[in-house]
């Protein structure tokens, strides 16, 4: 099964709503499990354009960037709030407020992955096959991460999710 990968901009003053409906309600007597979390998140703010290969790209990008740039995007934003929401959803969340989403793109500004290094480092991961595929997956990964997080601006908050 494919992950996906996406990428919300919300208002400052909403994460706390965001993270309070991240847990769905518990089982009641006269109704089930009650899960709100993705209309709160899309009625908060807007998602981005999504992304079109297998969100687990990104975990490939990641370790990519900390081989090759000694960078791991996951260090930035806010690691408490992004564990606490990754633990409510069952997923990966990045939470980045606009400093963070700032920092990020400008470690990244000058970072390229040239198809023939990010092929040789997916290889020595002991994954061959498709290698070449999914060193263009990772270039795609990589620049749209860039978009996404151009578009955080002041008194928003990035949310990357791969699911």
């Amino acid at each position: 099964m494919s992950a996906i990968a996406s990428f919300y901009v919300v208002p400052n003053e909403r994460l706390n709503e965001i993270i309070a409906a991240a847990t769905p309600a518990p089982r009641g007597w006269f109704h089930g499990e009650r899960d709100t979390f993705w209309n709160v998140l899309r009625d908060s703010g807007c998602e981005l354009d999504k992304f079109d290969w297998s969100g687990r790209v990104f975990t490939t990008l990641e370790l990519y960037l900390e081989s090759r740039h000694g960078l791991m995007y996951y260090n930035f934003g806010s690691a408490a709030v992004s564990r606490q929401l990754s633990n409510a959803r069952g997923s990966d969340w990045l939470v980045l407020p606009a400093a963070s989403a700032a920092e990020l793109l400008a470690a990244l500004k000058d970072v390229e992955c040239e198809v023939g290094d990010v092929t040789a480092f997916i290889v020595s991961e002991g994954r061959s096959d498709g290698a070449r595929e999914e060193a263009a997956a990772v270039q795609s990964a990589l620049a749209t991460l860039k978009a996404w997080l151009a578009q955080v601006s002041p008194g928003s908050i990035g949310l990357l999710s791969v699911s």
